[in-house]
């Protein structure tokens, strides 16, 4: 039955001129080992790739009487290997071309949106209450630790919040950096501790 059915496809395939060129040459071994079975087969997804995908078919063609060859020499594991890599290529999506979608709202737009608020008003400003937050947990280290650089510590803090309150974010980073390296110290002690 198997071997009827690959006989109406090859010849169905000779018969057009473009189905004829992926078609493989050679001829089919007979069915009921397991190499034949897989090399029959291979010659059926070949014929069946030639009506839908001409050139996965035509790649197909060519591994396809590379597995007759094999399996007419002996070398039935190279016959498998061909077999399986004919119905891999036989099985291939043809290629396709994906369509550009076009934007369908309009290109000028009456609603205008605001970019999104920042809790604290900028970014600059976000970035130095960050900073005055380091300093403040740097200063509470070396109060914790009576650190000798407590007093220098504590007077950029000051500084570091004063600038922030004006406005001037460099001499807030500044100020408040200063403070961190003072307490550097005391705040590897603390971070040693168990």
């Amino acid at each position: 039955m198997k071997r009827l059915a690959l006989a109406v496809l090859l010849s169905l395939a000779a018969t057009s001129p473009a189905l004829a060129q992926s078609v493989p040459i050679g001829t089919p071994p007979v069915a009921g080992r397991p190499t034949a079975n897989l090399v029959l087969d291979a010659m059926m997804a070949t014929a069946r790739a030639a009506a839908t995908n001409p050139a996965a078919a035509q790649a197909a063609s060519l591994n396809t009487s590379a597995a007759i060859e094999r399996y007419r020499a002996g070398d039935f594991a190279g016959a498998r290997a061909a077999a399986i890599q004919a119905m891999i290529e036989a099985s291939r999506v043809p290629p396709t071309s994906i369509p550009v979608l076009r934007s369908t709202i309009p290109q000028t737009s009456y609603l205008q949106t605001q970019p999104f608020p920042i809790a604290g008003g900028s970014v600059g400003a976000v970035d130095a209450q960050a900073f005055v937050a380091q300093a403040r947990g740097a200063v509470a280290a070396c109060e914790s630790h009576d650190s000798a650089n407590t007093a220098a510590a504590q007077q950029q803090l000051s500084a570091a919040q004063r600038d922030e309150q004006a406005g001037n974010y460099v001499a807030t980073a500044t100020a408040a950096r200063t403070a961190v390296d003072l307490c550097a110290a005391a705040q590897r002690a603390i971070n040693q501790q168990p």
